[in-house]
């Protein structure tokens, strides 16, 4: 099986809410396997920044 990645104009926040979501999914993810602290530091960080980036154009 394989995603569609074709690029689809979309609203900024339906966008951003969606990469937040996948974000949000990935994280759990990797919080499942053995990884660096710092590695899963990031991507917390990533995801927060997302959510911040969101809330500020909303």
């Amino acid at each position: 099986m394989t995603k569609d990645s074709t690029l689809v104009p979309e609203d900024p926040a339906t966008l951003g809410s969606r990469v937040t979501q996948e974000v949000a999914v990935l994280l759990t993810e990797i919080e499942k396997e053995d990884v660096p602290d710092r590695l899963l530091k990031l991507a917390q960080d990533l995801q927060k920044a997302l959510h911040e980036k969101l809330v500020d154009k909303a």
